[in-house]
């Protein structure tokens, strides 16, 4: 007759065992020696072996003579005793002092659960003064979940990252992952360049070299005043002694006296500055009718579309309409094709005086805040081609 037996106390007692093996100053069951900075730290081969594949590879080769002794470059005496308590224990005290370095340890010495404890309490403990620095060592370990984690309180908190010694931290990967992001958080684009200036500056007193020309393209130059450009950036040194940031910038100011635009030029503006670039579509044919009905369609989501409040008057082709700062306007509506209509987001659409007459395919201009002008356009009775202009 068999019987299966198996202990209560075995692997407790075979821990309990194995930690004391850390603490026993007689070192007699000792076989191998591990030299970190000088300390000698007695230790036990199938231990280490058991926990980190590092060891494994170290200790146990598939052809050589027995090791008594490995010597561990670039880690401190301090940092590896830490390590040989989890090794030997499974316990061991993190903080916000040592979890880097043993994350380095951890990570060299093949140890990967520690390294997941390691992650864990980065990733739990990532703020605005963290975010930068775990970023750079997510990025050279492959932490993936880390290295988002980092970044995305790095957008978040974009402008106290500027204001603060932890801006040097940013590589130029980094730097330009977040200003080519949309939901970096600024108020105004100025503040964007006013922190690049910032960056640039710090890489240079560091001795770090980088290159501005691509990090200029990511700004959104809609939103730069052509002032700032003229006696902000086009006067920078660092700048300047980069031929194709000056051209770049050059191009910007004509753009911004002209309205040109030019291959490279990012014009889109940051969701968190409040402003939406969109087009306004006044009336919907749907012949025979047309429709009363007003969308708004943002160019950065296309899939993002909105309906306004429909016109309250009859629609007819041809009808014009212009936007004048926050209000929309429409003119050539109703069954006289003379109404016209202002729509702003606090009062909906509000009547305005008629126009002398009714215009089919005129235009419709503002030129400032107290007059339109309709322009051109021709009646139905007799087919008058129209070359006045209304105000």
């Amino acid at each position: 007759m068999s019987r299966k037996i198996k202990s209560a106390t075995h692997s407790e007692q075979l821990l309990t065992g194995v930690a004391r093996l850390l603490s026993d100053t007689t070192h007699k069951h000792s076989d191998v020696q591990l030299n970190v900075g000088g300390n000698i730290f007695h230790c036990h081969k199938l231990v280490l072996a058991l926990k980190s594949s590092y060891f494994e590879e170290k200790l146990f080769p598939l052809s050589a003579a027995a090791v008594e002794q490995i010597v561990l470059n670039d880690v401190s005496a301090d940092d590896f005793h830490k390590v040989l308590q989890f090794i030997y224990t499974g316990e061991m005290e993190l903080n916000e002092e040592n979890v880097e370095n043993i994350l380095r340890n951890a990570d060299l010495m093949k140890l990967t659960e520690l390294t997941k404890f390691c992650v864990d309490y980065l990733t739990d403990t990532v703020s605005t003064k963290t975010c930068p620095r775990y970023w750079k060592i997510a990025e050279q370990m492959n932490l993936a979940t880390l290295a988002w984690t980092c970044k995305r309180q790095c957008l978040k908190e974009f402008e106290k990252i500027g204001s603060s010694s932890e801006l040097s931290s940013l590589s130029e990967t980094m730097m330009r992952e977040l200003m080519e992001d949309d939901e970096l958080v600024v108020e105004s684009e100025v503040d964007v360049c006013e922190t690049l200036m910032k960056w640039l500056n710090s890489q240079t007193q560091s001795g770090h070299s980088a290159q501005p020309f691509h990090l200029l393209t990511l700004v959104r130059w809609s939103a730069v005043p052509v002032e700032y450009v003229k006696t902000k950036l086009i006067t920078n040194n660092i700048l300047m002694n980069d031929r194709r940031c000056f051209e770049f910038l050059s191009k910007v100011i004509s753009y911004r006296l002209t309205g040109v635009q030019f291959n490279g030029l990012n014009t889109f503006h940051r969701p968190s500055t409040g402003v939406e670039q969109c087009v306004v579509v006044v009336g919907l044919d749907t012949a025979p009718d047309t429709s009363s009905d007003v969308l708004r369609l943002n160019l950065q989501r296309q899939d993002h579309v909105t309906d306004i409040d429909a016109i309250p008057t009859n629609m007819n082709l041809e009808l014009a309409a212009c936007v004048s700062g926050n209000q929309l306007y429409i003119t050539g509506a109703g069954s006289g094709m003379k109404e016209t209509w202002k729509w702003e987001s606090a009062f909906g659409w509000v009547q305005c005086a008629d126009m002398n007459e009714g215009r089919r395919r005129h235009c419709a201009a503002f030129v400032n805040n107290t007059s339109m002008y309709a322009l051109g356009g021709f009646v139905d009775e007799g087919n008058v081609t129209l070359d006045s202009i209304e105000q």
